[in-house]
């Protein structure tokens, strides 16, 4: 019984030291030279072919370049066999081992990747590669079927060969975008116009707007950051993947992009250096349906069908004038204004604002504003403080009727512009507990927080109480 224990335990260590063995002997092989063990390719191969996971692709040189052998109209990227023929121009490897016991030991009985090379007079070369070392990284390799010694090679190889057919595709250049003008976006179910106007003067109260909805003969101002957020997801749109080169009319409607969103922008693009002035170009896209991986997207007139990112597509496929007003319910610039008269508790009141412009010694003009109400000077802290007020009140969401009580607090401005924004009106409501209606200048109702009203109303009989 002990002599079968011991001859048991003697079996397991003859394992565990063959195992060892062969480890090491796979890593320590001395390769021939510093420089390592030679196994260079054709310098101008006219063909590369290889075979993964049991599919085989294989590229083709001729007088106009590269191309894939199944197609000759697949765009295909030309840096790709660029990269393949420096890999194989530079292949060495760390160090062999001779006369494997077993190739399987090495992956190599079934290579992951088996890779095939012409010269120019038909001459083949080929390179099997097996497992990765755990240790090193390194791939196992065969040359030209010889089994009798196996390589160690770094990664160049194996990265540069295994591709599939789309990670070799040229995909279309995207524009160097310049200062937008406009966007649209056209779909089935309505659409969008925007528009950039450098001198907003006549179409705003506010000069500072800049973006507006065209509605009918309407412009509707937008505010320009959550518009210039819209047009960065153009701008800065980028391509996934490809996932066709030729699309068919099957893959269109599949893909939604036979009732496709179309996305148009205008923009400005400089000229060559040295030139004056700029041009304007039009950039269109589609946008078709969704999947896990990102939404179907192609340029106008292109046959190529790539994913993009799912938040940037719908946030052109989703925008909205609700989406992109600005949640301030009026922005004045008090130096336009010169009274206002206010309605609280059916109380009416008129506060006028006297500007004085005095020269400073050193040639500036200095303004102060002083606010009276029925021949009184109100306190200028609280008249400021309540201007702040009016400025500061944020819609917290569209309303979709009107107040059906009387106006809780209603403001006209007077102001000094002449032109039809010269008397602007807001009116407050009541809408619910948590909430007020606000109406403003004829741009919609949309509901702020009734708190702030409350606030708002305090403040204003706190100016005239004092």
């Amino acid at each position: 019984m002990k002599r079968g224990r011991k001859l048991l335990l003697l079996c397991l260590v003859l394992v565990a030291l063959g195992a060892c063995y062969l480890g090491v002997r796979q890593l320590t092989a001395e390769p021939e030279d510093e420089e390592g063990i030679a196994l260079a390719g054709p310098e101008n191969p006219t063909l590369l072919s290889w075979t993964a996971e049991g599919s085989t692709l294989t590229l083709e040189r001729g007088d106009s370049g590269w191309s894939w052998a199944d197609d000759g109209a697949f765009p295909l990227d030309q840096s790709v066999p660029e990269n393949m023929t420096a890999a194989l121009a530079s292949a060495t490897a760390s160090r062999q081992i001779d006369a494997p016991a077993s190739l399987a030991d090495y992956g190599l009985e079934e290579p992951a990747l088996t890779i095939t090379v012409q010269d120019e007079d038909g001459t083949e070369y080929t390179y099997a590669l097996g497992d990765a070392n755990d240790m090193t990284g390194e791939y196992y390799l065969l040359r030209d079927g010889d089994e009798s010694t196996v390589y160690l090679v770094d990664t160049q190889l194996y990265d540069a060969f295994h591709l599939e057919l789309y990670d070799m595709v040229e995909m279309e250049t995207l524009p160097e975008f310049g200062s937008v003008t406009a966007l649209s976006v056209e779909q089935p179910g309505g659409s969008l116009s925007l528009r950039y106007e450098e001198d907003s003067t006549g179409l705003y109260y506010n000069t500072g707007s800049r973006w507006f909805l065209e509605q009918g003969d309407a412009l509707l101002a937008l505010d320009t950051s959550k518009v210039s957020s819209l047009t960065s997801a153009v701008t800065g749109l980028y391509w996934k993947s490809c996932v066709t080169y030729d699309v068919d009319d099957q893959e269109r409607a599949a893909w939604g992009l036979d009732d496709a969103a179309v996305v148009t922008v205008s923009y400005f693009t400089a000229l060559d250096e040295g030139e004056e002035g700029a041009e304007t170009e039009t950039f269109v896209l589609l946008l078709g349906g969704s999947c896990d991986e990102g939404t179907y997207a192609m340029l106008e007139g292109s046959a190529m069908v790539y994913l993009i990112d799912s938040d940037t597509a719908d946030s052109l496929r989703y925008a909205s004038y609700s989406s992109l007003r600005s949640d301030s319910i009026c922005s004045m610039d008090w130096d336009t204004v010169d009274r206002l008269d206010i309605t609280l508790d059916g109380v009416n009141y008129t506060i006028s604002f006297d500007v004085t412009e005095t020269e400073t010694d050193d040639g500036e003009t200095e303004s102060d504003t002083r606010y009276t109400w029925d021949g009184q000077e109100l306190d200028s802290t609280q008249m400021e403080s309540l201007l702040t007020a009016l400025n500061s009140l944020t819609a917290t969401a569209d309303a979709s009727g009107t107040g059906e009580e009387e106006a809780l607090v209603t403001v006209t401005f007077h102001r000094n512009t002449g032109d039809a924004f010269g008397e602007l009106t807001l009116s407050l409501s009541a809408w619910d507990t948590g909430s007020c209606l606000a109406s403003f200048s004829g741009e919609g109702s949309r509901l702020v927080e009734r708190s702030a009203v409350t606030g708002l109303t305090e403040q204003i009989q706190a100016l005239f109480e004092a």
